[in-house]
């Protein structure tokens, strides 16, 4: 399934990607087709404007050609001399001459010297009107520039800025004889330039090749005059000679897509500029169109592929838990058929087992020949095997009977640090670390003790070279994230007992399979697979949680999770054995209805100097005490035919308030033991019985201060 779920959620996935990727991809193309359309689009503007802006600067420089043609038939071959002496029918002719043609200011002669002879906007010539240092005098002074065009500067007559165009006059002698000026206002070209880019944000600008801006729509500052020569336009046009597309950076600071073109007319160009952002804006409501119908589109694919993929994980998510309540159910079925079967045959089995053991014991008592004694001893070994067998199946499938107390955790790992000692060995280093203010736990402590030592037994076989083991306490809080992670576990405080060892590790398939009855990574001989079984039924019937953390080579942490007890029960402590067990001649009613069992647990006790009263079942016993048949104790077992044990005990306390009353169980069942534990106040001894702890729970009942036997608890 989880494969299955994984394809489902790749192919969502894809589909996830494809509905952003493939409308992205479309419309970044479309988008890159629509930017370089912009672009080209002003680059139409851009050429039809150049077009415009050429034609009506060579029809300004035609008119000043025409001037120049016609200066020089109105002065012909004119001394200086004779020029000075017509100044004013020569003032009168030129100015006739540049108010016919509105495209030139003023028009004058100069001399070799670059004093002014005649002009058309003045008479008298002031003697000091001269142009020596002008750069459009100085250009023709040393060589024939031909057609010159000077900078842009603030006449000495005149209010408006121009610039002049020169011409050498006709050499006299053979030598520079001055110059022709004709003076043209820039204006006529920026108002031009001004209708063509009223409030559209282009540049319009007349310029020499050298740099110098001749005329300028919008106007710059004044200290801004030409362009640097090692900008990036100059370096557009020294690429480009003829004329080009460019983007760069304008004398204005703005990044621009100039056109420029050059003039047939001495190196002279023209140029309209239009900022990039604003071809890029124009672009941007363009595209913006398609956006408003491609994102709500793509939006709602994405949505849908989302919503889609939701639902297929909830889909597999709630298929998965289905699938692993299915696995649960399958695993308590099975825990639940283990415990059947073992709780079908521990009675009997336990049965078979006293017998076994006890008459094993009675006869080694009797033996003095070695050989027959190593034989009732390999025998009893066996036979004590079985039973701990039993008892581990029986743990596993959480059906033992406990008799949990208050425990103080810290003094139970500090007490069973010599046995574990003994138990690991010389080559294994034992450290205990008890936490500070760890609070008290109630459990088994017999099987609390079993558990510590079946691990601390695992441990061991991982370090087979020897190594280091730590049983260490603190206080811990699992919450609810954790719990719902954990099947069963209830958010709240716990105490931690981690068992962390130096060995070989495991890997993460036998961390999943460590728990399972019978499984075990050890040879053959040499473990039953039920040590770790043992652990994970009695932490489960103790409302606890068992959890392994380890990696190959890195050792094993098992951390063991107790739940907090908040009572006010005594702590309990160890109980020492004073080791006088006998009887002082009490009579004990002994009901069991396997008549081996009865046979050996009677003979024991009379060997133990107790008298012996001996039923079958119930109804034997009943009729005992209706003879009032006197006794001290009722020891019995607890599945008996007809009333089992529980309820003969209650029918005979209800007649004799006060008896002492212990109970003899292989399997339980629901009759002494709830959830798991032991109905307060109750006695028991498990099969198979043992001579020492028959006599030893005997005694310490029979010692105790007398008590009621507690009511039946509601099943």
């Amino acid at each position: 399934m989880r494969a299955r779920r994984d394809s489902a959620i790749r192919l969502l996935k894809t589909m996830l990607v494809a509905s952003v990727v493939l409308p992205l991809g479309l419309f970044s193309y479309a988008a890159w087709n629509s930017y370089n359309g912009a672009f080209a689009h002003a680059d139409e503007q851009l050429s039809t404007t150049l077009d415009i802006m050429s034609e009506q600067a060579n029809k300004v420089f035609q008119s000043v050609d025409l001037s120049f043609a016609s200066v020089a038939a109105i002065v012909g071959t004119m001394s200086d001399v004779e020029i000075k002496a017509s100044e004013q029918a020569l003032h009168l002719k030129l100015h006739e001459l540049d108010t016919a043609l509105n495209t030139v200011d003023a028009l004058a002669l100069i001399d070799k010297d670059g004093k002014a002879l005649v002009s058309s906007s003045v008479f008298p010539v002031p003697a000091e009107l001269a142009v020596p240092d002008r750069d459009y005098f100085l250009a023709q002074v040393e060589r024939d520039a031909g057609t010159f065009i000077g900078a842009v500067v603030k006449p000495l007559v005149r209010p408006d800025p121009l610039f002049a165009v020169t011409r050498r006059r006709a050499l006299r002698d053979g030598a520079f004889d001055g110059v022709t000026v004709i003076f043209v206002v820039p204006k006529i070209f920026s108002e031009f330039y001004q209708r063509l880019g009223h409030d559209t944000g282009n540049s319009y600008s007349l310029i020499k090749s050298d740099g110098a801006i001749l005329a300028r729509y919008p106007a710059l500052a004044d200290n801004v005059n030409r362009f640097a020569r090692n900008s990036g336009f100059m370096r557009d046009i020294a690429a480009h000679p003829e004329g080009g597309i460019v983007n760069t950076v304008s004398v204005d600071g703005n990044e621009r897509r100039i056109g420029f073109r050059k003039l047939g007319y001495t190196d002279l160009y023209v140029s309209d500029g239009i900022q990039t952002s604003v071809i890029r804006s124009e672009w941007l409501q363009a595209i913006s169109m398609h956006l408003i119908f491609g994102i709500p589109a793509t939006l709602l694919l994405i949505t849908l592929t989302l919503l889609t993929m939701r639902r297929t994980q909830d889909f597999y998510a709630e298929a998965e838990r289905r699938d692993l309540a299915e696995q649960a159910l399958r695993q308590a079925q099975k825990m639940e058929a283990v415990g059947q079967l073992t709780g079908g045959v521990a009675h009997d089995f336990n049965n078979l087992l006293t017998i076994i053991i006890g008459n094993l014991g009675i006869a080694k008592r009797g033996v003095v020949e070695a050989r027959a004694e190593r034989a009732l001893n390999n025998a009893l070994t066996g036979a004590q095997r079985a039973a701990q067998l039993t008892q581990r199946l029986l743990a596993f499938s959480r059906r033992q009977p406990l008799n949990p107390r208050a425990l103080d955790t810290n003094k139970l790992i500090t007490g069973m640090s010599d046995l574990l000692t003994r138990s690991l060995g010389e080559t294994v280093q034992l450290e205990t670390i008890g936490g500070a203010g760890v609070w008290n736990i109630e459990v088994d402590s017999s099987e609390m003790e079993s558990t510590l030592l079946n691990l601390a037994l695992n441990a061991r076989d991982a370090m087979p070279d020897g190594g280091k083991l730590t049983i260490e306490t603190s206080n811990a809080y699992l919450d609810d994230q954790y719990c719902r992670e954990h099947a069963g576990l209830k958010p709240g405080q716990y105490v931690l007992i981690a068992v962390t060892d130096s060995g070989s590790g495991m890997s993460a398939e036998t961390i999943e399979k460590a728990f399972e009855p019978f499984y075990t990574t050890k040879e053959a001989g040499k473990g039953t697979g039920l040590g770790l079984s043992q652990v994970y039924g009695f932490m489960k019937q103790s409302g606890g949680h068992v959890k392994i953390y380890s990696e190959i080579g890195e050792g094993t942490t098992i951390k063991l999770y107790l739940p907090r007890h908040d009572g006010d029960d005594a702590i309990t402590q160890p109980e020492e054995d004073s080791g006088a067990h006998r009887g002082n001649g009490e009579t004990i009613l002994v009901v069991e209805d396997d008549d081996g069992v009865r046979e050996y647990a009677s003979e024991i006790l009379r060997d133990l100097n107790y008298k012996i009263l001996e039923a079958r079942d119930s109804a034997s016993a009943m009729r005992l005490v209706d003879a009032d048949m006197p006794f001290d104790l009722l020891l019995t077992d607890v599945v008996l035919p007809g009333k089992n044990g529980r309820e003969l005990a209650t029918d005979i306390e209800n007649r004799r308030p006060g008896l002492r009353v212990i109970f003899m169980t292989g399997y339980s069942r629901n009759a002494i033991v709830h959830h798991g534990r032991l109905d307060r106040g109750t006695e028991l001894i498990t099969k198979p019985l043992i001579e020492g702890v028959v006599a030893r729970k005997i005694r310490q009942v029979l010692d105790a201060p007398a008590n009621p036997l507690p009511p039946k608890p509601s099943e």
